[in-house]
């Protein structure tokens, strides 16, 4: 058994019960201030707990209240709205709910860009970036979509060649695919994480770095096993949090997966880094939150998140021990 095997296990226990206690009868979970928004991540966290009754519950009411005759789901907001609709579209899927997902991935589709990633809104943006782009990929993965995940699997594996900083991960690209950075900016400028820096947001390369593992287990595709171990070395290169704060989860988990693809012991200690970190900062209650904001939204966001990092971590590291 894993160290610390059954102090992972019952904090994704006492998560899920928090979660849970905030689900209404009919799967929603909406109250008078929060809005849509709050669920997409428990399609997914759920089920993975043991909870399909309640998941499947919850994806009723997503079909019936915010699923659109185009496959697009209404969003409170559209600021990364792809990636949310992704969460629905993999929690679906993984539950046999293909009434919902291949409905929603066919607008998923849609919104990929001629260089290969994803836009955030069908109405397309000024650039791509890896959220986004990894995630809808990831749905493109479990739809057996794999011409559309390898296309996504280029324009990343582009973004990390085109880096020109090996302390820096630019993170923006045009349509195109031409890297966004400061001699190249676009008007909302040119964000990157800075390895100098604590507190970055980390799931950007980490993202990247789990949808590469996860299309290599798809594909053999061994160009995406070294890309992903290019992202996993930028990744340690970066501040003494990189593997011990909220953004760090995606990287925590395409760690563990990469650990288990290759052996490789630093990847080991990174995600059980994560792992710890998850132990440490959970609340009595059950819940976890980001330094800037513990409102319930961003409270129920991130515990259902870290139900799935921390699963799927234990899950990952386990099956090498």
């Amino acid at each position: 058994m894993l160290p610390n095997q059954s102090q992972y296990l019952e904090t994704i226990r006492r998560g899920t019960d928090w979660v849970l206690a905030h689900q209404n009868p009919d799967g929603s979970f909406l109250q008078p201030d929060l809005q849509a928004d709050v669920y997409h991540k428990q399609t997914y966290a759920l089920p993975l707990a043991g909870h399909a009754v309640e998941a499947n519950r919850l994806l009723g009411w997503i079909k019936t209240n915010d699923l659109q005759a185009d496959g697009d789901l209404r969003h409170f907001d559209d600021g990364l709205g792809l990636y949310k609709t992704s969460w629905v579209c993999q929690g679906a899927h993984r539950l046999a709910r293909f009434d919902l997902s291949r409905r929603v991935f066919d607008h998923i589709l849609r919104c990929q860009a001629p260089c290969g990633g994803f836009f955030q809104v069908k109405a397309g943006n000024e650039y791509v970036e890896p959220v986004c782009s990894a995630w809808a990929a990831m749905a493109a993965i479990y739809t057996g979509h794999l011409d559309a995940a390898t296309k996504a699997a280029g324009c990343l594996i582009s973004m990390l060649e085109q880096q020109p900083d090996p302390g820096r991960f630019y993170y923006w690209m045009t349509p195109e695919g031409r890297l966004v950075t400061e001699e190249s900016p676009l008007p909302g400028g040119a964000p990157f994480v800075d390895a100098t820096k604590i507190r970055q947001a980390y799931y950007c390369p980490g993202i990247a770095f789990l949808f590469l593992t996860r299309l290599h287990l798809a594909t053999g595709c061994d160009e995406c096993l070294k890309a992903a171990g290019r992202l996993f070395e930028f990744c340690l290169s970066c501040a003494k949090d990189s593997f011990s704060y909220p953004t760090a989860g995606k990287g925590a988990v395409a760690a563990a997966v990469y650990y288990s693809l290759t052996g490789d012991g630093r990847a080991r200690v990174a995600a059980l880094r994560f792992a710890g970190f998850l132990v440490e900062e959970q609340r009595p209650e059950g819940w976890w939150c980001n330094p800037y904001d513990e409102g319930m939204i961003t409270r129920l966001d991130h515990t259902s998140e870290f139900i799935v990092w921390m699963t799927e971590i234990v899950s990952a590291i386990s099956a090498v021990c």
